[in-house]
């Protein structure tokens, strides 16, 4: 399969690669003050778990349906900042980075998250 039909799942490597995007990604959100207070009442391993979800659907993976709840009723009662949304995006970018990812890979990432901010920042 030539890279242009590679969906941004398969390119980051897949399921194991998500997985540990995200798992790293939460260990550094509960230790960013900015941002570990919207966690604190959470159920971390639920988080992670649909959040690997998500993002493995964002991605292209074909075969992962978030089943979660709507991110609006998720994220309305956190009150989340842009200045919180845009951390949480440079977390991100930082891991990807960190684990090799083509700048590329990184930026299309960056903006799937992006074209979600209107279902997650309510604290304008």
């Amino acid at each position: 399969m030539d890279n242009q039909k590679k969906c941004l799942f398969e390119k980051f490597g897949g399921d194991q690669q998500v997985s540990e995007l995200i798992d790293q990604f939460y260990y550094k959100v509960l230790f960013d003050k900015l941002l570990r207070d919207k966690f604190l009442k959470a159920d971390m391993s639920r988080v992670r778990y649909q959040q690997k979800r998500f993002f493995s659907q964002m991605m292209g993976d074909k075969n992962t349906q978030y089943t979660g709840r709507d991110l609006i009723e998720v994220h309305k009662n956190l009150n989340i900042t842009n200045q919180q949304f845009d951390k949480f995006k440079t977390h991100l970018k930082n891991i990807a980075q960190d684990m090799e990812v083509p700048i590329q890979d990184i930026d299309e990432l960056l903006q799937h998250v992006e074209n979600h901010r209107d279902v997650i920042v309510f604290s304008k």
